[in-house]
Order: structure tokens, then sequence, then C-alpha cells
């Protein structure tokens, strides 16, 4: 009975892993075109750019807002500045007319993007682990 229960897991949670690691050509041609676009200062991350899309989401109208978000993300900063982020984020997927995914994206967000899970998606990632935006700015 625990190897069925175990398999039944594997076989339901594969998929849900493996989005988490997707990457298509369009979300690298959208997120090139957000980054040239943004106005960003200095200290920018030693790690180049790179969004995933929707990390562990479908990546659907609402892709552009995800990449934004990456891009906030990706420079890191303080807790303030990541709750801005999210609301960022929250409020994008809203404006396109999908609430129930706003408010899901948003607690998937607060929960998974925290700065010291060591993931390609945490707050700060841009940064080397566990650094969590630029020199000198806490969290």
């Amino acid at each position: 009975m625990r190897q069925i229960r175990t398999l039944l897991i594997l076989i339901l949670f594969t998929p849900l892993v493996a989005s988490c690691a997707r990457q298509s050509v369009e979300v690298d041609k959208f997120a090139e075109e957000v980054y040239s676009k943004s106005k960003l200062s200095e200290p920018l991350p030693p790690h180049n750019f790179d969004s995933d899309g929707c990390s562990c989401w479908p990546d659907g109208y609402w892709v552009e807002c995800c990449i934004k978000h990456d891009l906030l993300y990706w420079i890191g900063g303080t807790r303030e500045e990541r709750k801005r982020a999210d609301l960022e984020l929250k409020k994008c997927v809203l404006d396109k007319g999908h609430p129930i995914v706003a408010r899901m994206m948003y607690f998937g967000v607060r929960l998974g993007g925290v700065w010291w899970l060591p993931t390609s998606f945490r707050w700060g990632f841009g940064w080397d682990y566990p650094q969590s935006g630029p020199p000198g700015k806490r969290y």
C-alpha cells in the first residue's frame, strides 16, 4: 500500500516540478524586451536577468505580469519592496480579468518566493545566495 501511495504522489507531482524548470523561446524574447525597456538603477545583480515566465504556474494571458515580477525579484531588496512587487503582480493579473488566479499567485509568491530558500525564483535571485539585494540593503 505504501509503495502505491508513493507512486501516486510521484505521478501527480512530477508535472508540477517539471513545470518549474521549463523555459520557452517566447518567454526569453519577452524577458529580453522587458529588461531592455526597464530603467534600472545601480548596483545591478552580478548574474544576468533570466525569467522562466510564471514559475511553477501555467504561462497564460498573464505571463507579462510574471516576467515584470521576475525582474523585480531578480533585483531584490527590502521586505517592503518584495511586498510591493507581489502586490503589483496581483494587480496586473487582476487587471487582465483573473481575480481568482491573481489571489492564488499572490499567496504562492508570498509563500514560495522567500529570500532564504535557495531556489531560482527566490527574492533577490540575481545575487549570490544568501544575499537578497544590493549590498547594504537589508531584507
